[in-house]
């Protein structure tokens, strides 16, 4: 196969197609000061998939990332607002594929995973291929604080949104043209990882996970994650689309705690009043009619969102089938 071009068209960087007529296929890698690295990337995704173009997305990187990239074989875009949401969400608007693979820059991901990984996105089979570094089948290594944050992430994710992945957080996945347009991404830093699967999984789009080895990163380099202030961004924004995405649980969930907590002042309001005919604990009947109160406000506002969400998402299908199978001409 022919290596595809790049070119500029409008502001957004068009991957030609192959000689074959085959998909378009654009490796992404989003990367800040990783010259002791980049080069080895590219090299392996060049030689994986030699029919894709491999662009790296330097986040103002202060060493010679960009010459390194360039150096192997890349195409360099500077994005110089700081951090990986910004960094991704210019990979994605900024880049015109039918298929897009998003890796790390910083060489822990194995290239030549590469092609299961786009197999059942290029067959139709998947929208997004991930890569998990959990898997049984997977000799990942991990830091013990990792894996547990991993696993947090994972049991809360899971749990409400109903659904069965094992690798929330991977930076390694593979994403048709549908799918990179269809998600409107709003992260800023790392926690983009877990948006784009929570917005994936809410938009029906068929996910799969393909097992990787995450390997340490060398001697000389190091990871840019926070790892304090960096999980609580991940966790405030898991819990931020469980309130945009199921608002009826989340605010149901708060009313019922609320009104919960009334009962007990509002027993004891009540007990007095049994036993003497007076209202002898008034703050406690006052706090527990302010609490059922509240409770039940917050239920009410939950079903108001919950019905105002399910017309923006009939909404949003609709226009899905608009823009992705229009009508046949003549039809109508």
């Amino acid at each position: 196969m022919a290596n595809v071009a790049l070119s500029d068209l409008g502001g957004r960087l068009a991957v030609a197609a192959a000689r074959d007529g085959g998909p378009r296929v654009a490796v992404l890698i989003p990367c800040l000061n990783e010259e002791k690295t980049i080069g080895k990337v590219v090299r392996g995704f060049r030689a994986a998939i030699p029919q894709a173009l491999v662009i790296v997305f330097d986040n103002g990187s202060l060493d010679a990332t960009a010459t390194e990239a360039r150096a192997a074989g890349a195409q360099v875009v500077v994005e110089k607002r700081r951090g990986k949401g910004h960094v991704v969400r210019s990979m994605f608007a900024r880049t015109d594929a039918d298929v897009f693979v998003m890796v790390d820059g910083d060489d822990t991901y194995p290239a030549d995973r590469v092609q299961a990984l786009l197999d059942p996105v290029i067959c139709g089979e998947a929208d997004m291929a991930v890569g998990t570094r959990i898997s049984h089948l997977s000799n990942s290594d991990f830091k013990a604080v990792n894996r547990m944050g991993n696993k947090l992430y994972r049991c809360a994710v899971n749990w409400i949104f109903g659904a069965h992945i094992t690798d929330v957080l991977s930076g390694y996945r593979c994403m048709s043209r549908r799918l990179v347009r269809g998600i409107p991404l709003s992260a800023t830093g790392f926690e983009v990882e877990a948006e784009l699967t929570i917005k994936a999984l809410q938009r029906g789009y068929r996910i799969v996970e393909v097992p990787v080895d995450l390997r340490a990163r060398p001697r000389g380099s190091h990871s840019k994650i926070r790892v304090l202030a960096d999980g609580v961004k991940i966790l405030v924004t898991v819990l931020a689309l469980f309130r945009d995405y199921k608002p009826l649980t989340f605010f149901g969930g708060v009313g019922l705690l609320l009104a919960g907590g009334g009962l007990v002042p509002g027993l004891i309001a009540v007990g007095g009043y049994m036993r003497t005919g007076l209202v002898l604990h008034l703050p406690s009947a006052l706090l527990a009619v302010a609490l059922e109160l509240l409770g039940a406000l917050v239920v009410v506002a939950g079903i108001i969102l919950h019905t105002v969400n399910r017309r923006f998402e009939e909404a949003e299908q609709l226009l899905r089938l608009v823009v992705e199978e229009p009508f046949p001409r003549g039809v109508g």
